[in-house]
């Protein structure tokens, strides 16, 4: 790589060792200046004064190289000009009488030498410029990159693998790991050879003479980035990145990440690296992950308060199951003439309802806390015939009646009181919603496809379909009935995920919401 730029760093001033080099370049460009200009005054005075008669003005040739380094394109034609002058005053002099063809000759050969050195130094100077305004343009490119670049020598850890490798090492990786004084002495040994401005700043140096110099310098002794560079060398990868730590010259330390190319045809001696702080993109991370912990907190607390209104909506079910089988109890216990057997199976059923509203607060809890529940293989045609009957009473007293095409018997694997509660909520919000709209009569159909992999389960009602006010029915606390706590098709989703199956409602295209549940059929 060139030099990123000798200027001194602040107000545009000129370094004293600028100021020394340009004086040693003025003073090397006189004596060369007048290194020519007597060499010219000799070829001259042999070409006028002596009887040689070759091209001794081709010689002018040596002046015009000697005169020509760092010249501008007119101080070179100025040298030109001269040295052909000299050469037609010599030609004058010596053959003004009676010039011969061959004399003639010679003066052309000059001439024209004297041309094609002038040519080519004129085409070297246009080079020259060219290169000159590259180099500044990179220069000003390198040192304005928001980006920090230095330039590593690894030249030494090329030799030093080499010198492994004739040793008979093979596992370079497992020596680095046996070895790691080895790596130590060859990060010692890495130095840096050039920077860029941003790499100044990034530091904390107030110049390039005062920048680190070995690699070791900036790098803690605890990195441990240095071993894999050393594999990527070896490997001549394509990118070599990796994150680690400098430290800056008033002892920060910052997180950085360096990059650079080790592909092959890559000179080792001058490797230029870019690194980019990621002091900010750490303290975002830190920030983030404070954020999280907090929200993890909070969903703590809105799950504790999930959990309680979960139990208080299914256990409404279950409760009404209660008072109507006392209330029915009651009754018969109230007759003339008590009816003992009625009485009887009201009592079986109210036990069996408290057992129901236990197994539906332990379900519900298991359901929040992201248990799995009780799976086992059930036949689904059974589990569905099963909840209907449970639900019969309350559709018997609202007038509503369920039409079931002929149930199939696939198995699934799954938790029997969730997958009833998922059908008991989709059976109680399709009648909530046909009696809402007033709805006389109130049917539901229900069916069940199967085929190999999965089963489908259709609960479509006559209702007025699903609103548009709510685009996503399945949202936590999302409703539409009036004292309503959105909590229904929410635990009905949740039941739906465990099983690791899928449910969607839609609109019937013949009028009313069609719920399907879609379950995996047991291996």
């Amino acid at each position: 790589m060139s030099d990123f730029g000798d200027r001194a760093r602040g107000g545009g001033s000129v370094s004293l060792s600028g100021v020394t080099r340009l004086r040693t370049s003025l003073d090397g460009a006189r004596l060369r200046a007048l290194a020519a200009a007597l060499l010219a005054l000799g070829i001259f005075w042999i070409d006028s004064f002596t009887s040689f008669h070759s091209a001794i003005a081709t010689l002018y040739v040596l002046v015009l190289l000697l005169a020509g380094a760092n010249l501008t394109r007119r101080q070179l034609l100025g040298w030109a000009v001269t040295c052909a002058a000299l050469t037609l005053t010599s030609f004058v002099v010596v053959h003004r009488d009676a010039p011969a063809t061959e004399a003639v000759l010679r003066l052309l050969v000059s001439i024209a030498a004297n041309t094609v050195t002038t040519a080519l130094l004129l085409h070297r100077i246009t080079l020259d410029q060219r290169m000159a305004r590259e180099e500044r343009r990179y220069t000003t490119m390198t040192d304005t990159l928001a980006v920090a670049i230095w330039e590593h020598d690894f030249s030494c850890v090329d030799a030093a693998i080499h010198a492994l490798r004739a040793c008979g090492v093979t596992d370079l990786r497992a020596y680095l790991r046996a070895h790691p004084e080895f790596v130590v002495e060859i990060r010692r040994q890495v130095r840096i050879t050039d920077v860029n401005k941003t790499a100044l700043e990034l530091m904390g140096v107030p110049n390039k003479a005062a920048f680190f110099r070995k690699l070791s310098d900036f790098l803690p002794e605890t990195d441990a980035s240095f071993a894999d560079c050393i594999l990527a060398i070896d490997e001549r990868r394509p990118m070599f990145q990796a994150e680690t730590q400098v430290i800056a010259a008033d002892g920060t330390p910052i997180d950085i990440i360096i990059a650079f190319s080790l592909a092959p045809g890559t000179c080792l001696a001058h490797v230029p690296g870019s690194i980019l702080d990621v002091r900010q993109r750490k303290r975002l991370e830190s920030t983030v992950e404070r954020t999280r912990m907090e929200l993890e907190r909070v969903q703590r607390t809105v799950a504790i308060g999930a959990m309680s209104a979960s139990i208080a909506h299914e256990i409404n079910q279950p409760i009404s199951a209660l008072q109507s089988y006392a209330d029915s109890a009651a009754r018969w216990l109230a007759r003339p003439e008590p009816d003992l057997d009625e009485v009887r199976l009201s009592l079986a059923g109210l036990n069996q309802a408290v057992a129901n509203v236990h197994a539906v607060i332990q379900r519900v809890r298991s359901l929040v806390g992201g248990s799995q529940g009780e799976m086992a293989p059930l036949r689904l045609g059974t589990l569905v015939a099963d909840t209907l009957a449970i639900a019969a009473r309350d559709l018997d007293a609202h007038g509503a009646r369920i039409h079931v095409a002929a149930l199939s018997e696939p198995t699934v694997v799954g938790d029997r009181i969730l997958l009833k509660h998922l059908l008991l909520n989709l059976i109680t919000n399709a009648l909530q919603a046909m009696e809402s709209a007033g709805i006389a009569d109130k049917r539901m159909d229900l069916t069940l496809h199967a085929n190999d992999d999965h089963v489908l389960l259709l609960l479509r009602d006559h209702g007025p379909g699903l609103s548009t006010d709510i685009t996503e029915p399945f949202e936590t606390f999302a409703t539409t009935k009036p004292g309503g706590m959105g909590l229904g098709l929410s635990i009905c989703r949740s039941i739906v995920e465990l099983h690791d199956g899928r449910i969607a409602l839609s609109n019937h295209p013949d009028g009313g919401a069609l719920a399907a549940i879609e379950l995996p059929i047991a291996a």
